[in-house]
């Protein structure tokens, strides 16, 4: 369940959002980790055992590791990471904040006004994730690198995010609709609607774009540091690794079930251009249920903590392995 933490506030808002415009391309995001787990499973277990014989506590050690320990790749490489991943991060509180506003706003205001620094919620969001982390990241001090307390918050979460979007699927499909069938049927006779369910979209299918998200994906499971830090250093038994062989790629299937319905039945209430990342909030929001739509954000919410606490953990660990401190 911890590994779910690959699902972040992309994959909970962002992929409805590129499923309203783009249709079926939102799956190679999720095909290329399912197959990594399913194929290259071994691959897996021989960086869990190489990572236990170094006592490797991070992806840069990892690599450096294979290079003769060679420190200032590692430090490149904690470089390269952190530049990367801060607009990640920071990506990750948009979300939150955006959907905040979505939730907290009355029906049509837009919003737009400037507000000052000290009245921005992202900012306090920011330093209660800092103070989440710190607890539950730095408790004490353990040459593994292993926080099992952390572990289980992102499980947890993991299970949140899931059941969330889960609920609000099934009611989109059997609330507002009368199941797929008929939403289905509803978008194949609006002509934009319908482009959205061919592979091609009325054009040659793009077969290298596929085949390359696909491979940028599944190696994405493998080298995030977030992903390295629960498999691989957070990992005391190889032999779950069987298990989540098959249950990850289960968990990615569930959490990518209704994220076409969603968008198509977005789109069919509320029009082409509305804003589709939001249509897990917006949805249940119009139709009277802000209790669903309070479940949906905290799912939201769930999401993008799990990912920055992570992320922040590993990239936190990396910095000071292979920057402070040589």
């Amino acid at each position: 369940l911890s590994m779910a933490v690959y699902c972040s506030a992309w994959t909970y808002f962002g992929s409805v959002g590129r499923a309203a415009t783009g249709g079926v391309w939102f799956l190679p995001i999720y095909l290329g980790p399912m197959l990594a787990m399913i194929l290259a499973w071994m691959l897996l277990r021989k960086m869990i055992r190489i990572a236990r014989s170094h006592r490797i506590t991070s992806i840069a050690d990892f690599i450096a590791s294979r290079y003769g320990k060679s420190q200032a790749l590692a430090g490149l490489v904690t470089l390269i990471t952190v530049v990367g991943l801060v607009p990640y991060i920071a990506l990750q509180l948009k979300g939150i904040a955006v959907a905040y506003a979505l939730m907290t706003q009355p029906a049509g205001a837009s919003g737009a006004g400037a507000s000052p620094w000290w009245a921005d919620s992202t900012l306090y969001l920011a330093l209660a994730l800092a103070g989440f982390t710190i607890v539950f990241g730095a408790r004490h001090l353990d040459s593994a690198e292993r926080h099992e307390g952390m572990v289980a918050a992102i499980a947890f979460e993991s299970v949140v995010k899931l059941l969330a979007f889960l609920a609000v699927g099934v009611f989109v499909v059997w609330g507002l609709f009368d199941g797929l069938a008929d939403l289905f049927a509803r978008a194949q006779a609006v002509p934009d609607l319908a482009r959205l369910l061919t592979l091609g979209q009325g054009k040659a299918f793009a077969y290298e774009q596929w085949f390359a998200l696909t491979i940028l994906s599944g190696l994405s499971v493998l080298f995030l540091p977030r992903q390295f830090q629960v498999m691989v250093v957070e990992n005391v038994d190889e032999r779950h690794l069987k298990r989540a062989a098959w249950a990850f790629p289960l968990y990615l299937l569930l959490i990518n079930l209704f994220v076409l319905p969603i968008a198509l039945a977005g789109l069919l209430s509320f029009g082409p251009g509305a804003n589709a990342e939001g249509f897990v909030l917006t949805l249940p929001l119009a139709s009277g249920h802000p209790w669903l739509a309070l479940l949906a954000f905290v799912g939201g919410l769930s999401a993008a903590t799990g990912m920055v606490i992570v992320e922040a953990i590993a990239v936190s660990t990396m910095v000071c392995n292979d920057l402070v401190m040589p």
